[in-house]
């Protein structure tokens, strides 16, 4: 049981918890470019550390933490938070403090959260190493006289104390800024040190130049204990850096250290005391405790060289903050008259109220040249909202069960109401206005989740669409009310999870649809439902009647394909046989026939009964070549693969599955009128109660539930739900 005790020691010992200053000067010859970032740099490549998904988002931020739920989405939030770390790295410090603002809940304080815990993750490998250091001083036993001071040489094999036993140590003085052990070295021997270490890599040199490890120095106590050392070792550094423990820290919430919040409650950030008539440091040498020694103690002093974050910022009075201005503009803080240099990353949350009301105040302007906004707004792709609620829904796993497409119906609806009616004056291209200014709220969130694009566009509409698809995205960018600003939020989503699943065992869409049909009623609950309908737009009620019809049309699709009546293997072929017919059309070639080998001229007779089938209502030649182009495009991207033409032209494969919707219907009247009968007798499958119910009309009932279950992954008693529906509303 303690064999655990050997193996940490082994990994301590590996990870350089504890130099002297000449074994840390190694490390600096070793790796510069990792020893001398600021807290600017060394987040961004904690980021970088980390990695990107395959949608070009931060892996950092959708990493899991059992104190820190990852945040999906936000990837225009991400790229800015980096780009203003890129930024810092132009002046040489953090001169802008970040401000993410957005509506309540739309998950600022987890951004912040998820760099914090970055950096401490970050802090403990090796390439995310950070050092400071503390004042050693002996007892009598290594250095006769008083405490380092004698004319006494140390021990001729002792060259430093960083490595003395605690009983072999009469005082240690920390830093508690955390300085950096290269301020240790004079600035114009360290100058040249950094400019020949970091010689080869001339970007990263004229960073470094412009920040405080090339220009700063000590803090106030820290240079206040080396010059008083300096000077009673009559000016040998050798003999002062002996007393020099490089120590390694790690950054940690937790602990506050690096990695701070400050609450919204009034009081100082940073302030300081006289620590040198405290009794636990009366065996300081007398040098020592002649000198008004401070300590320095709060927030800002416990989070330098990492993250200060102020959580609702502006909640507090302004007098509370406006020390930032001169920080943000100098790095420095001034306690009592001292200045003390930062390096610090700032960044606070507010939501839009409060901003509002501080945009009116008449010191504003002041802070505006100070501050980044950022907007953080609830998101507006409702693949990204569902993965917030996933570890949700898996806790409840235990007594409910959330069917197919039930959560997804719950999303969309969130992203319905955060959306605006696009605007004809917001569009250059006449075309993409027609286009835009056609979609309903359920086209639009579709669409922005990459989902789908209208199937009433015809495919020259649907190119236009999908080309401009960042401009409708940024189309309310620079209003003050853009998309995402306003709607139902995160935390009330989860809410309404919580409710649904005290009510039901089993939520289907059907559940869904009925539960926002009585929410949208609560107008005194939510803002949302208060604001002017604009056609479809902020029309709560015709958001839940999209929501049940869009979620109607796929439980329909899955029904019938569930029927078991078509391999969809023919669809491939059906397909591939076309594309082959028309590319060959195209080019005026001739087609392989796949069973005689020979080249025939290709099939126009079957060109126009597979057109026909799919009901194509546009022109043959325009949606022939964008189905070609689209072909080239996906040959392109995936080199090497083979084709899967059901993958490729998924709307091909749907329409044509309609084609088939008659033969079908006959199957569902046929099964409606026994489903009464099959539900009776697996109420009660003990009682064997008796029905008109015939053994092949059970048997393929039977198939449809099992697909539904099997292959879509309802449970029993959903499938039989979605499927009753399903057959009362269409057949």
């Amino acid at each position: 049981m303690f064999d655990w005790m050997e193996e940490v020691a082994r990994e301590d010992s590996a990870k350089n918890e504890i130099l002297s200053f000449q074994d840390y000067m190694e490390i600096l010859k070793t790796d510069a470019r990792r020893e001398l970032r600021p807290t600017f740099q060394y987040l961004a490549d904690m980021i970088e550390h980390f990695g990107k998904s395959e949608d070009g988002s931060y892996k950092i931020f959708q990493t899991e933490h059992h104190d820190s739920p990852a945040v999906y989405g936000q990837k225009k939030v991400q790229e800015s938070l980096i780009q203003n770390l890129h930024n810092f790295q132009e002046e040489g410090f953090n001169n802008k403090f970040i401000l993410l603002v957005g509506p309540n809940g739309s998950s600022k304080s987890s951004l912040v959260k998820k760099l914090m815990k970055g950096a401490e993750d970050y802090s403990d490998t090796e390439e995310g190493m950070l050092y400071t250091f503390s004042w050693i001083f002996p007892i009598d036993n290594f250095v006769k006289g008083g405490l380092g001071f004698s004319n006494e040489s140390v021990k001729s094999d002792l060259n430093s104390f960083a490595y003395l036993e605690d009983k072999d140590i009469s005082a240690i003085i920390d830093s508690e800024l955390k300085d950096h052990p290269v301020l240790l070295i004079p600035i114009d021997a360290r100058r040249k040190i950094i400019e020949e270490s970091l010689e080869d890599f001339p970007q990263v040199l004229d960073g470094v130049k412009k920040s405080w490890l090339y220009n700063g120095d000590l803090s106030k106590r820290n240079r206040m204990i080396y010059d008083a050392l300096l000077k009673n070792h009559k000016g040998r550094h050798i003999d002062v850096l002996k007393h020099i423990r490089v120590e390694r820290f790690r950054i940690s919430k937790r602990y506050s250290n690096g990695a701070v919040t400050v609450e919204p409650q009034m009081h100082v950030d940073a302030q300081m005391q006289q620590i040198t008539m405290d009794k636990r440091l009366g065996s300081l040498p007398p040098s020592l405790q002649s000198l008004n020694l401070f300590s320095l103690k709060g927030q800002a002093v416990l989070a330098n060289r990492g993250i200060l974050e102020y959580s609702d910022l502006l909640k507090r009075p302004l007098d509370a903050y406006k020390y930032l201005l001169m920080t943000m503009e100098t790095k420095n803080l001034n306690l009592s008259g001292i200045l003390t240099e930062l390096d610090i990353f700032f960044i606070g949350t507010s939501n839009e109220i409060h901003l509002a009301a501080f945009k009116q105040h008449p010191d504003f302007n002041s802070f505006k040249g100070r501050f980044n906004f950022v907007k953080v707004p609830y998101l507006l792709n409702y693949k990204e909202e569902e993965q917030i609620y996933k570890n949700q829904i898996e806790g409840l796993a235990d007594r409910v069960t959330f069917e197919p497409h039930a959560l997804s119906a719950l999303c969309l609806f969130a992203v319905m109401t955060r959306l605006r009616a696009p605007q004809v004056k917001n569009y250059d291209d006449k075309k993409l206005a027609n286009i835009a200014t056609n979609l309903n709220p359920m086209d639009k969130a579709l669409f922005f989740s990459d989902v789908r694009t209208p199937e009433r566009l015809d495919s020259e509409a649907k190119q236009i669409l999908n080309q401009s698809k960042k401009e409708l995205l940024n189309e309310f960018e620079g209003e003050n009310l853009y998309e995402g600003k306003f709607g139902i939020s995160p935390r009330d989503m989860k809410n309404i999870i919580y409710k649904l699943s005290s009510r039901h065992k089993n939520i289907t869409f059907l559940e869904i649809v009925d539960y926002l049909q009585k929410l949208i009623t609560k107008k005194n609950d939510y803002d949302f439902l208060n604001m002017t309908p604009q056609a479809d737009y902020h029309h709560p009620a015709r958001f839940v009647a999209l929501i049940k019809e869009y979620c109607l049309d796929i439980a329909d699709r899955e029904v019938r394909d569930s029927l078991g009546m078509v391999d969809n293997r023919s669809y491939e072929k059906y397909i591939r046989k076309y594309i082959e017919n028309i590319t060959a059309y195209i080019k005026k070639e001739k087609v392989k026939n796949p069973i005689t080998g020979r080249y025939e001229e290709c099939d126009t007779y079957f060109i126009q009964e597979f057109e026909n089938n799919i009901s194509l209502k546009e022109k043959p030649d325009t949606f022939r070549g964008h189905l070609l182009s689209k072909l080239g495009a996906y040959s392109l991207d995936n080199p090497g693969k083979d084709l899967n033409y059901i993958k490729v032209f998924p709307d091909l494969s749907d329409r044509l599955k309609e084609s088939f919707r008659n033969e079908q219907k006959k199957v569902l009247q046929v099964v409606s009128r026994n489903l009464v009968f099959f539900e009776a007798e697996l109420s009660d499958e003990s009682k064997k109660v008796n029905t008109p119910l015939s053994e092949e009309n059970k048997n393929q009932i039977q198939t449809i539930v099992s697909n539904l279950m099997d292959r879509f992954g309802y449970s029993q008693n959903g499938a039989i739900s979605v499927m009753k529906f399903v057959i009362k509303e269409r057949y």
